[in-house]
């Protein structure tokens, strides 16, 4: 067999070949959209949903729980204030009395120290 008769069988394989690819290229670009629509859908179905879902546990929340949230936020709000005024009086107090407080504190050391010593009387 020579290369004359081979010609057509390796141009008919050559045929085939660009069609095979030309068809894979297509087929890619086909899956590509088809996957770009179905995942575009896919997210515009979750947006919905979870929008739903939004609305019945807003309805929810504001028919029972909102006068209750409401309530305990603004006794939070009012614990944390008064909390602060003490905070700051305590604050006051401790620094217009610091040297009062500062001998008390060292007399109770001393007492506390005198109990863990043995005073030893020289005869």
């Amino acid at each position: 067999m020579t290369m004359l008769h081979l010609s057509p069988a390796i141009s008919a394989v050559e045929t085939i070949a660009t069609y095979g690819a030309k068809t894979y290229a297509l087929a890619s670009e086909v899956f590509t959209v088809g996957f770009i629509f179905w995942t575009i859908n896919f997210m515009s179905n979750m947006i919905g949903k979870t929008y739903s879902a939004g609305i019945i546990c807003g309805k929810f929340y504001r028919t029972k729980l909102h006068s209750h949230v409401k309530n305990a936020v603004i006794a939070t709000i009012t614990f944390l204030i008064v909390l602060a005024q003490l905070f700051y009086e305590g604050c006051k107090l401790v620094y217009t009395n610091r040297n009062e407080i500062l001998e008390n504190v060292n007399n109770f050391r001393n007492q506390v120290g005198s109990y863990f010593t043995y005073n030893y009387v020289y005869c």
